[in-house]
């Protein structure tokens, strides 16, 4: 194409994008904080060696405290944080509301 856009007008359009999608996942995973979500641990989180990793019925990936003995487990986890693309649990305590 004869006239290319500059490379600083690309990279703003793109950062403005990247933002603009990252609050619409916030918004959407918002809707999930305090929720008892059943999650299946996977393995040590990715990040954090240190936490879990685990999945939602619904494939949300879920970061939590826990120890090698819950891999395989399934849990149930109240959402206490969120992230644009992750969701942050602790054990849910049943019955205690």
């Amino acid at each position: 194409m004869p006239r290319r856009v500059p490379p600083e007008i690309i990279d703003e359009r793109h950062a403005r994008l990247l933002r603009r999608v990252n609050e619409i996942s916030m918004d959407k995973y918002q809707r999930y904080l305090g929720q008892r979500m059943q999650v299946l641990v996977e393995g040590p989180s990715r990040k954090n060696l240190a936490r879990l990793e685990g999945r939602t019925r619904c494939n949300k990936i879920v970061i939590l405290e826990g120890s090698e003995r819950h891999r395989g487990q399934l849990l149930d986890l109240e959402i206490k944080r969120v992230g644009c693309y992750t969701l942050y649990g602790d054990p849910a305590i049943l019955g205690l509301d």
